[in-house]
């Protein structure tokens, strides 16, 4: 049976791949591409936050980076659900949290940029920037920056030979690529080969495919509780995911929303 290729748009390999402590120069030509500017230092950092959406799997950010000045978190979303903005929103602002509190004072001066890279978006643009700001496009915060790229609007410049983007994307485009397309697009790029030839090590090793398999047939596990979960549609089901996000500190109309359940029902548990 042939081996099943992971590609980087998993962030079990995206995290391998371009996180790695003893060689953070690819992490740094991958953030220059996306910030469109030289990034000179990186500081890997390990930040794990609470559970926030019980749909979801127990997980920290995917990645959390210190770039010279500025932090930088990113997130790889498979799929475009409703509650991603909410959930996504909820883990950058918990590292603005705990990122500007210096003594008795705020930092007021470094920059925080979320980073989406985002699957199964209803929209035509490759990506959208969003800000903290009034109709009058005033900003509330000057440090806070989010950026989601559209990966499959990204993609389609790729399956329909669209030199020029696919040289601006390059550095996105390889994150869904398989062997053949990736050894296409490494030509002229030594980024681009060395990312090439990292994952094609990763996934003839035998203990990183055993683990992808397990994390694989785990998530199918949870899928299929939860779902029969949902269409028995159990009272009880409903209040133990309320509890866990209140015990997470959701805001409740949020709770309220996710669950079915009424404010009163809510304030009760």
């Amino acid at each position: 049976m042939e081996k099943k290729f992971y590609t980087g748009k998993y962030d079990r390999v995206f995290k391998t791949i371009l996180c790695d402590e003893d060689n953070k120069e690819i992490l740094q030509e991958f953030l220059s591409r996306i910030l469109k500017k030289k990034v000179e230092v990186v500081e890997i950092l390990k930040n794990e936050l609470p559970v926030v959406n019980v749909i979801e799997r127990t997980k920290t950010v995917d990645v959390l980076v210190k770039v010279d000045e500025e932090y930088v978190h990113i997130e790889l979303n498979s799929q475009n659900k409703d509650y991603l903005h909410t959930r996504n929103f909820i883990f950058f602002t918990s590292i603005y949290n705990k990122k500007t509190k210096k003594g008795d004072a705020y930092d007021l001066k470094t920059k925080f940029i979320h980073l989406d890279f985002t699957y199964k978006l209803d929209d035509n643009k490759d990506y959208r920037k969003y800000y903290i700001q009034d109709d009058e496009n005033k900003r509330y915060l000057d440090i806070i920056e989010i950026i989601e790229f559209n990966m499959d609007k990204i993609m389609e410049y790729w399956y329909n030979d669209n030199e020029e983007k696919i040289d601006e994307y390059k550095h996105l485009i390889m994150l869904d690529l398989e062997k053949e397309g990736l050894e296409k697009l490494s030509e002229g790029d030594d980024f681009v080969k060395e990312y090439e030839e990292r994952l094609n090590k990763l996934n003839e090793d035998e203990t990183f495919q055993s683990a992808m398999t397990y994390e694989e047939d785990q998530e199918l596990i949870r899928n299929t509780e939860k779902n029969q979960a949902y269409d028995n549609g159990k009272l009880e089901s409903k209040i133990e995911i309320a509890k866990s996000l209140l015990e997470n500190n959701i805001d409740i109309n949020i709770i309220s929303k996710s669950t079915g359940l009424s404010i009163d029902e809510i304030n009760k548990l």
